[in-house]
């Protein structure tokens, strides 16, 4: 069997196994290959742009609000729990831009709440 062996200019990569190495966190220090644990020296690096790029996403959950004082208008709808005529609602684009959007009515009597996909 043959060994294979990996050559990179870059200090990213593993020299033994060609993986990505950890980011580290300070210059000069050692830092090791989390696959095949070979130990890579990191030199200080004068007069280069290094940068560290973190994605990081907001988790945004919708609170339901039960009463704003009239926050969302209100317009003839049939309750199907209580019958009656009255509705607030708020719209709210739900599925991809080309359909309609999605309309959440809340029965002004009885606070059942309905969706309709318009």
């Amino acid at each position: 069997e043959m060994p294979i062996t990996y050559s990179s200019s870059s200090s990213m990569f593993c020299a033994s196994c060609g993986s990505i190495l950890p980011t580290p966190q300070i210059a000069p220090s050692d830092i090791t290959c989390k696959v095949c644990g070979e130990i890579s020296s990191v030199k200080e690096k004068a007069h280069e742009l290094v940068c560290r790029l973190e994605k990081v996403y907001e988790k945004r959950v919708m609170e339901d609000v039960e009463d704003e004082g009239g926050a969302d208008s209100i317009v003839d709808h049939i309750c199907p729990k209580c019958n009656n005529g009255k509705a607030t609602y708020s719209t709210m684009q739900t599925r991809s831009a080309d359909e309609g959007q999605t309309v959440f009515y809340t029965c002004t009597n009885c606070k059942h709440k309905t969706i309709e996909y318009s």
